[in-house]
């Protein structure tokens, strides 16, 4: 009879180790022992030296524990909502590659301007790249491929830190020179496929080699940028006569929260003698033939221009202005006036508000798997003053963006000029093109 209960003891003991953890185990297994030398089954010698070995075994299985919480502390951690990151637990490096993909297909119509519509696709974009960071010290590389051949966009290593409330950074290599909203809103965020008519040109450039320094309240609810620049780099260098410098400031005077605010930019750029400057722009899409706006190519003695912008979001609503105005000196001859603006509306049909992120536009996440739509506008003028001789155009654009998750996005956008003039002319043609986007980026 002894035997039978010790048995069963015994084989219930065992059936609970399996499915208590491992303290909980050891626990049951000396209170079995302890009834078992109570009850005269096992000596007083055996109860020792089983409870020793018990004891031990517990004091081994804690050890494996904290190696496993020691291993797992020391592990890097990996982020993959929406990317792939790797940083270490204490975050004095990280590593993350980065990259965007968009396709797209036109229909543009001339209408008898003489100049050949295009119908067919094209690979806008195809970039790949990294970034990371190393204590305060970072870097950024990024290639677009889309061409054939590689286009290099971002390429620095920079410094950053925090000064009581406020946080400041120097970047050396090629970057965003510090000019201009809708310049340097990235393309993954653009509202339109097409950025404004003056924005990513030689009237607002976006990406220079030189140094770029900045500094910010931790908000963000003002800034200020300053960069000097030569030139961006091409088959590996530059080459550029003239230096440009530029500034940027911002002020956010209302913020209720992230989702309510107005913010208020203003920039300064000039731009050394000695090169060649040419103004030329296509109307309506990437793939126009002709560019009916063209200065033509001639010598300056330097330039200069200044931008003024604001962007509120309220809500779902969100609402972006800019205006630009460049003169370039001619070294012979009088200057030439560039001059332009954009007022864009957007609206999220679905609730999501427009991301605002430390003073420029950030991705947006749909509030549904059924993903998020957003119904926007756009209107811009844009004039070029040689002597009198002016070319001018405005143009409405129309546009329905469709996310169907925080990373893809498909964009079908309607481009009308409704009033142009080339040479100091008048025409009567109004090109117009229909495009659609699938992208994507990481």
């Amino acid at each position: 009879m002894k035997l039978k209960t010790s048995s069963l003891l015994i084989a219930g003991a065992l059936f609970g180790s399996a499915v208590l953890p491992a303290q909980a185990n050891n626990d049951a297994m000396m209170d079995l022992l302890k009834v078992l030398k109570d009850q005269g089954t096992i000596t007083s010698e055996n109860y020792e030296l089983l409870t020793n070995a018990s004891k031990a075994d517990a004091e081994e299985v804690e050890a494996v524990k904290n190696d496993l919480k020691t291993a797992k502390s020391e592990m890097p951690k990996i982020t993959t909502d929406g990317k792939i990151k790797i940083e270490s637990q204490d975050g004095n490096w990280s590593f993350q590659p980065i990259g965007r993909v968009m396709w797209d297909a036109i229909d543009t119509d001339e209408d008898d301007s003489g100049a050949e519509d295009f119908q067919g696709t094209e690979l806008r974009r195809a970039r790949l790249g990294f970034e990371g960071s190393i204590y305060d010290w970072g870097y950024k590389f990024e290639g677009d491929f889309a061409t054939g051949d590689t286009s290099i966009k971002d390429a620095y290593i920079s410094y950053g830190n925090k000064f009581n409330d406020l946080g400041y950074d120097v970047k050396l290599g090629q970057s965003h020179v510090a000019y201009g909203l809708n310049t340097k809103i990235s393309s993954k965020y653009m509202t339109f496929m097409d950025r404004p008519l003056f924005a990513d040109s030689s009237v607002s450039p976006a990406r220079e080699s030189g140094v770029v320094a900045s500094l910010a309240a931790a908000d963000y609810k003002w800034s200020l940028a300053t960069s000097l620049t030569n030139g961006e780099i091409e088959s590996g260098s530059t080459d550029s006569n003239g230096s440009t410098f530029a500034a940027r400031a911002t002020f956010v005077p209302f913020m209720q929260d992230k989702t309510h605010l107005v913010q208020l930019g203003a920039g300064l750029l000039t731009k050394g003698g000695g090169d060649d400057f040419r103004f030329r722009q296509r109307l309506v899409s990437h793939k126009d033939a002709t560019r009916h706006l063209d200065t033509g190519t001639f010598a300056t003695d330097g330039s200069n221009a200044y931008t003024l912008d604001a962007l509120g979001v309220f809500g779902s609503f969100h609402a972006i202005a800019e205006y630009n105005d460049y003169t370039a000196e001619r070294e012979t001859g009088s200057d030439v006036d560039i001059k332009g603006y954009a007022i864009e509306a957007g609206y999220f049909l679905t609730g999501e508000s427009l991301k605002w992120k430390n003073g420029y536009t950030s991705g947006i996440t749909p509030k549904s798997p059924a993903g998020a739509w957003q119904l926007a506008a756009r209107f811009e003028t844009l004039e070029i003053d040689d002597s009198g001789n002016s070319d001018e155009a405005d143009k409405w654009t129309l546009g329905v963006n469709y996310y169907p998750t925080q990373n893809t996005r498909l964009m079908l956008n309607y481009d009308n000029v409704t009033d142009l003039q080339v040479n100091g002319t008048n025409v009567n043609y109004e090109p117009s093109a229909l495009k659609f986007r699938a992208q994507a980026y990481w």
